[in-house]
């Protein structure tokens, strides 16, 4: 039932205002829609003015923010009602407009203290009466307020008060005066001229205030002025605010039925509907429920219940009443010969707007009255569909036999009642519905959906029962035009009670037309409760396939539910196929993404049997890993190690299977190919350091390095050693001998003869062993080139590499004794260059390999820098270059070098800068030296030290993980260009370790100087570089987390404990839920059964 509201009408005023004559009616009634709106866009309006207001005002406030601590006496004298001391202050010629914090003159203050000495003094000093308060109030507004007819009639005549000025929200002081219901104000307001007919921001009269404020007084007085001075009144009736209203609407609103009176005396047309939404005054009090004001108005207008009076979508002062529950206006209204069975624009009676707003008082009352229970509307619903959540209207209505035939009658969209009740828990309803009518539990929809499918759907299990309650067992099977049961409903919400209780009553599981079982509809859900109800019925329907060839296991993988996939792994009787599109879950898992499927089959104990059944193939699956989920490829590489016995005793092994990490499926035989460490060569691409230093990749690429990669390796720096070794000494005794091997001759451009002597035994026997060696390298990067092709070219070592060959070529021949000339040039490039290649093949190495790295990563950041350097240089050599005429700066080059110099520290000062009289601009000079000092040897020097310092540990990082991608890439070229018969006996399928067992030391020598070196990872070094208190701090955190783990699973206990109760309370809300959306008037779209 809907209840009236009390709506309180009332004069606002300032706080701290007192006011002695104003009053504050309470009226009892409703408010309708429109007249909510208006008001809510009056507020509105009041922000957007109170804000602009401020806007306009923020220069004044900071102006009268100076004044208020001084004004701040006076104002509180005032208040106190300290006449003397105000006195004397306002005497002194103090500024007697100052504003307080809330824009308030003394005069304000005054007025509201009601200290009418204070007031006239005041006024006497001449204080402005125009200024107003900070809400809009001017003084004169203040005193209609406070209620003061003395302080109105003194700021009138004494301050010469604009009675028309507008106040806050343009209101003018009458209309202050007349909705305060003041008509000693009212009178004296008009009598100064004040007029009767400006609008308010809300396009309201002083009258309409009146009328609206319920101000029986004040409306008697204007309305009488109004007709003696204009002889009528009919410029005030009509659409007196922004919605069209008339003075009669104002007044039946106000619930004060004297203003009625006065409005209906004055001629207000009681008939006449609001421009807005075509509701008459009649229609409004119906509505409200004001019996006294109904019976006025029918008085006035003996017609009015019997004409048929419609308001925008076509409703009566019948349906108003009834719709609000107000049964004395219904009765009353019949009583008086109103249609019982008038119809509005959607065909709804009364009786049906009733039923649909809960008023069972009104439902029972026109039941009695003959009221038509068979009414439809436009979208076919009958009484029953609209009083569905209202058990006692139901109850009412269906003590009608004729409603009681409407039970299974359906809807526009094919439903009938018992759905609908269905759909919202609406258990009483639902076991009236079933006394009345025992087929109600088996009607049908459009779609051949019964009331058990929908309550399946939204999981009442309670309606299913009452429904199933002397029901034959077969209806809870049927299936609707999709050939689902309300088990596969239960199942695709994930209502787990309600499909336990679906089991119970007989449920069995069946296929729909897509030939998915309840199962498949489960696990698609991720419902793993349901999925566990479900396979303890019937185990048999764990492995059954849909259209597509879809297990359950597979829709659980696709839509990424990992507990529900753990637990069909974990059951022994589910079977790991693959569907129709030839895809098993690992495939599925890996092909979308799914992190968490495919780590929870990565730590599964059938992990073996997912990767069995992948039709993708190993490597591919492996391959997606490495590169998009590598966390999930180093759980696969987890189950590749096994450990056996205590891990303290001595017989504690560690077995590690490599087919995995080599492209072979674990516990197969191995097969030996060129593309066993593929997988390998994918994390050093992609870098990922965690499946790179994961034991089983580094147990692999040590074994193989053991077994012929620091061989190969070492046959490579052996021939490189072989080619460094006589070029070095080549170079080296050629330049110690310069004088004996080379003839000088003047005669000739180079200064020596250049007759090619080979007489040397020590020149020629070392420029053949290094030519040889240089071919063979060559040949060797030749044969690389073509096997590498592009990915050769990329590789800038490579053409460093070719540089000092060619170099060295050029210098040795012809293997001449004497070397002179371009050959001095191109022997220094060849020697730089192959010892700096040396330095680049020590990369490779365990041991130094990182500080290679390092440097060459510094030498980088230092490339990156040097151009900014480089700028520096061009500035100040430059410039000193124009200005300084020493020796050193006489060419643009020297000026240059002389620059690099000083940019090292080198700044040489006494002898290029002094003395100061020989420099052509001194003070220039020594200016540009000075910044000289502090920008380059300084600021630069620093920040390439700090640059070098500052990252060195992550250099440092950084430089292990190159290292040991530079293995691999090592090992994988060896690997590739080895014949396939010697491959087989290196190939390493498994490996055990006795990590307990002491090393010899032989293999301790082994170890150190051949073994791969496993880098370790940031991880690892942090946890080492942990204190022993922030370890114990750890083992604290990790005992909590535990504690925490099992609060949880208590909590979780007690939460399935609660959903059972919560359960039962979901009805009552759902109901209430039903009656504030469902059952909205203006439903004017088709809503499907399970589109709500």
């Amino acid at each position: 039932m809907t209840e009236r509201k009390k709506v309180s009408f009332g004069g606002s005023s300032t706080s701290g205002d007192s006011d002695e004559n104003s009053s504050v009616f309470s009226n009892e009634g409703a408010i309708d829609v429109s007249t909510r709106d208006r008001k809510k866009s009056r507020a509105i309006r009041r922000l957007s003015m109170g804000s602009v207001r401020s806007k306009e005002g923020e220069t004044e406030a900071v102006t009268r923010v100076e004044s208020v601590k001084k004004d701040n006496k006076l104002h509180q004298l005032i208040l106190a009602g300290n006449e003397e001391e105000a006195k004397k202050i306002i005497a002194k010629g103090n500024d007697t407009n100052g504003q307080d914090s809330s824009g308030k003159t003394p005069l304000h203050t005054a007025i509201l203290a009601k200290q009418f000495s204070i007031v006239e003094m005041l006024l006497e000093q001449n204080a402005d009466v125009t200024l107003k308060d900070d809400a809009g109030d001017s003084v004169l507004h203040t005193a209609i307020r406070v209620g003061s007819e003395r302080l109105v009639q003194v700021l009138i005549e004494r301050g010469r008060c604009n009675v028309a000025t507008p106040g806050r929200n343009s209101a003018t002081p009458l209309h202050l005066a007349a909705e305060m219901d003041n008509v000693a104000i009212c009178k004296i307001l008009v009598e100064n001229h004040a007029s009767l007919s400006p609008l308010d921001a809300e396009q309201m009269s002083p009258v309409a205030r009146a009328v609206e404020r319920g101000a029986q007084k004040s409306t008697q007085y204007l309305l009488q002025k109004a007709e003696e001075e204009t002889g009528s009144v009919e410029s005030f009736k009509y659409n007196v605010d922004v919605d069209g209203s008339s003075l009669l609407h104002l007044a039946v609103n106000s619930g004060i039925l004297g203003v009625v009176e006065i409005c209906v005396q004055y001629g207000v047309r009681i008939r006449l509907p609001r421009r807005e939404d075509k509701i008459t005054a009649f229609h409004m009090a119906c509505e409200q429920g004001s019996l006294p004001i109904v019976k006025y108005l029918v008085s006035e207008d003996p017609a009015l219940c019997r004409i048929t009076l419609l308001d925008c979508k076509g409703r009566t002062p019948l349906h108003a009443a009834a719709g609000k529950n107000h049964s004395q206006i219904v009765e009353f209204l019949l009583e008086n010969e109103a249609a019982v069975d008038p119809k509005d624009d959607e065909r709804r009676s009364p009786l049906f707007r009733a039923a649909n707003y809960g008023a069972h008082n009104v439902v029972k009352l026109l039941m009695d009255r003959g009221a038509d229970v068979t009414v439809r509307d436009t979208m076919l619903k009958s009484v029953l569909h609209a009083a569905v959540g209202d058990v006692k209207s139901m109850e009412a209505l269906l003590q009608s036999p004729t409603a009681a035939a409407l039970i299974t009658e359906k809807d526009e969209d094919g439903f009938s009642p018992v759905h609908y009740a269905a759909k919202s828990g609406d258990l009483k309803n639902i076991r009236l519905f079933a006394n009345k009518n025992r087929t109600s539990p088996s009607v049908l929809s459009n779609s051949l959906d019964t009331p058990i499918h929908v309550a399946s759907r939204y999981g009442w299990k309670d309606v299913v029962v009452a429904l199933m309650d002397n029901q034959n067992v077969k209806i809870i099977n049927l299936r609707n035009s999709q050939g689902k049961t309300a088990l596969h409903f239960a199942c695709s919400e994930g209502h787990d009670h309600t499909v336990e209780t679906l089991l119970r009553l007989g449920a069995t599981i069946e296929k729909d037309q897509l030939e998915r079982t309840p199962l498949h509809l489960a696990a698609t859900k991720g419902s793993l409760l349901c999925c566990q109800v479900l396979v303890q019925k019937s185990e048999e329907s764990i492995n059954d396939v849909d259209k597509n060839k879809n297990t359950a296991m597979h829709l659980a993988a696709i839509n990424n539910h990992p507990a529900v996939m753990e637990f069909f792994l974990s059951h022994e009787k589910a079977s790991i196929l693959k569907n129709g599109y030839n895809q098993s879950v690992v495939d599925i898992a890996v092909s979308l993404e799914l992190k968490e499927v495919a780590a929870v089959i990565a730590k599964h104990d059938r992990w073996r049997e997912a990767l069995s059944k992948s039709t993708t193939g190993l490597v591919p699956i492996m391959d997606t890993l490495i590169r998009k989920m590598p966390e999930v490829a180093v759980f696969f590489l987890d189950r590749c190690v096994e450990e056996k016995g205590e891990s303290e005793s001595e017989n504690y092994m560690v077995k590690y299977d490599l087919n995995l990490v080599q492209g072979q499926f674990p516990g197969e035989p191995f097969k030996s190919d060129k593309k066993s460490l593929q997988l390998i060569k994918i994390m050093a691409e992609y870098r990922r350091e965690r499946c790179l230093t994961h034991p089983i990749s580094f147990m692999l690429l040590n074994m193989k390095w053991k077994k012929f990669g620091w061989w190969t390796f070492g046959l490579n720096l052996a021939s490189y050693f072989l080619f460094l070794i006589p070029l070095t000494a080549l170079t080296v005794y050629d330049r110690a001998n310069e004088d004996i091997l080379c003839k000088k001759d003047n005669s000739t451009d180079s200064g020596y003869d250049e007759t090619c002597t080979t007489s040397d035994a020590v020149t020629q026997v070392l420029s053949t062993f290094a030519f040889i060696a240089c071919v063979v390298l060559i040949g060797k990067h030749i044969f690389s080139l073509v096997r590498k092709r592009v990915a050769y070219l990329k590789n800038f070592l490579n053409y460093v590499e070719w540089l000092c060959y060619v170099a060295s070529i050029v210098y040795i021949f012809p293997t001449c004794d004497c070397k002179y000339g371009y050959k001095l040039e191109v022997g220094a490039v060849a020697i730089f260059f192959a010892w700096m290649n040396l330095i680049l093949y020590f990369r490779r190495l365990s041991s130094y390999g990182q500080y290679v790295i390092m440097l060459t990563t510094m030498f980088v950041t230092l490339v990156k820098v040097l151009l900014l350097w480089m700028l520096f240089m061009m500035a100040f050599g430059t410039t000193f270059f124009l200005i300084v005429d020493k020796e050193h700066f006489n060419t643009f080059g020297y000026a240059l070098m002389s620059m690099y110099v000083m940019t090292l520290g080198e700044l040489n000062y006494h002898d290029e800068f002094l003395p100061w009289d020989e420099l052509a601009f001194p003070t220039l000079t020594n200016v540009l030296f000075v910044i000289l000092v502090l920008g380059m040897p300084i600021i630069m020097m620093n920040m390439l030290v700090g640059l070098a310092v500052g990252d060195i540990d992550k250099i440092q990082q950084n430089a292990l993980m190159d290292r040991y991608v530079l293995q691999v890439q090592l090992l994988l070229d060896i690997e590739n260009s080895m014949p396939m018969f010697i491959l087989k006996h290196v190939q390493v399928p498994s490996y055990s370790e006795y990590p307990n067992h002491s090393k010899t030391l032989k293999q301790k020598l082994v170890d150190a100087l051949i073994s791969f070196g496993k880098p370790e990872s940031t991880e690892v070094e942090e946890e080492e570089k942990l204190s022993p208190g922030m370890v114990a701090i750890i083992g604290r955190l990790d005992e909590q987390e535990q504690r925490a783990d099992k609060l949880y699973d208590l909590l979780k206990e007690q939460s399935e404990m609660l959903k059972e109760l919560n359960n039962r309370g979901r009805e009552e809300a759902v109901r209430a839920e039903k009656q504030a959306e469902d059952k909205k008037e203006d439903n004017s779209g088709k809503l499907g059964l399970f589109r709500f």
